[in-house]
């Protein structure tokens, strides 16, 4: 069947589906172009982390605290955002104030559907206006396959050479994710973020180890890759680095259903691992949320634009300049001997296990 598109509403927030027989997909425009979920057709199961707070109405959208970090998470509820031109801590640069996750994450972009022999494309765009970048997205599913397709750029429309941050913040969840879930990167190094709080993390703060172990405050090694249950109580935040190639896949052994993405590592080439296993309980999570956030990102730490230069990470792109992604995400059956047998996965989508069971 051919992807089609509807209008719906999503917490009071004007939304678009697209989707076809096995896959559905909610993008909400002016929420920042926010996935807010990409659903299982045959099973019902949505695989982005929903917050047990509501998501807020389009009414309440305006700020309600004078910290770019705090106004963020009051509208965080989960899916996917995109981060550009600045990741993790606001920073001022050449004059302008770069809020938490940058401004594309939050603007308002617009959006136009178009028909193509495979069904319905989204095509949306936001011209920011603390930077002079343009993005657009253009969104669509491949018929009778459950993936879903982006290609995604931004132009500097400047004068000037610019540096940016372009990073992508899916959040997985519950029931989709659990207790053994197991993340698949082809990776050499897991570096421990310097902000891991002392007794709530797992991983000792600015460690880095092979991937994917990662070094624990008593001295010992823990396998990030493997997802421990709700009661685990912990919160961690690390980079997944020296990539070979750009995708991951996360699989769900209570479900029988995973998640495969795959992306260009030559403008993306690491890997942000955010996971809040109800760890923190402080504001916003206060013990709540179960969450892994597994972020094709351009550049580390995820401290602001100004840590990223610094750190020799932060992408640098010409005025009148275009860079570009395209952004694979399929969802598929876990073969019956369980998860951590994915071999590889193409730029399409399209997932290869290490033996002959399909994918």
């Amino acid at each position: 069947m051919n992807a089609t598109h509807s209008h719906v509403t999503v917490g009071g927030w004007e939304a678009v589906c697209l989707a076809n027989e096995l896959i559905e997909v909610v993008v909400i425009p002016a929420k920042g172009a926010e996935i807010w979920s990409i659903t299982d057709c045959r099973t019902g199961i949505d695989v982005l982390w929903k917050a047990p707070w509501e998501l807020r109405p389009h009414a309440l959208s305006s700020a309600t605290a004078g910290a770019s970090q705090t106004t963020w998470l009051d509208h965080y509820a989960g899916g996917w955002q995109v981060l550009f031109p600045n990741g993790g801590d606001a920073v001022t640069y050449r004059g302008a104030d770069l809020g938490f996750h940058g401004e594309a994450s939050v603007a308002p972009w617009t959006l136009a559907t178009t028909e193509t022999s495979g069904g319905a494309v989204l095509d949306l765009a936001v011209d920011l206006r603390r930077s002079p970048f343009r993005l657009h997205r253009r969104m669509e599913l491949a018929p009778g396959e459950a993936t879903m397709r982006f290609t995604e750029s931004v132009t500097n429309h400047g004068e000037d050479r610019l540096p940016y941050m372009w990073g992508h913040h899916p959040a997985y969840g519950a029931p989709f994710l659990g207790d053994g879930a197991r993340l698949t990167v082809p990776a050499a190094t897991y570096l421990a973020d310097a902000g891991n709080a002392h007794g709530v993390a797992r991983v000792a703060p600015h460690v880095r180890s092979a991937w994917p172990l990662a070094g624990t405050p008593s001295g010992g090694t823990v396998d990030v890759s493997v997802v421990p249950g709700p009661s685990s109580s912990t919160a961690d935040m690390g980079y997944v680095l020296d990539l070979d190639d750009g995708w991951y896949t996360l699989e769900s052994p209570q479900t029988g259903l995973g998640v495969a993405v795959s992306w260009p590592r030559s403008v993306l080439p690491c890997l942000w691992l955010w996971q809040e296993f109800r760890g923190g309980k402080d504001y916003p999570w206060y013990g709540r949320a179960y969450v892994m956030g597994v972020e094709p990102h351009s550049s580390w730490p995820g401290h602001g634009l100004l840590g990223a230069i610094e750190a020799g990470t932060a992408r640098w792109i010409e005025p009148g300049a275009t860079h570009e992604i395209t952004v694979a995400v399929s969802l598929f059956d876990v073969p019956e001997r369980g998860p951590g047998h994915v071999k590889s996965v193409d730029v399409d989508g399209t997932v290869h296990f290490a033996s002959t069971a399909a994918g």
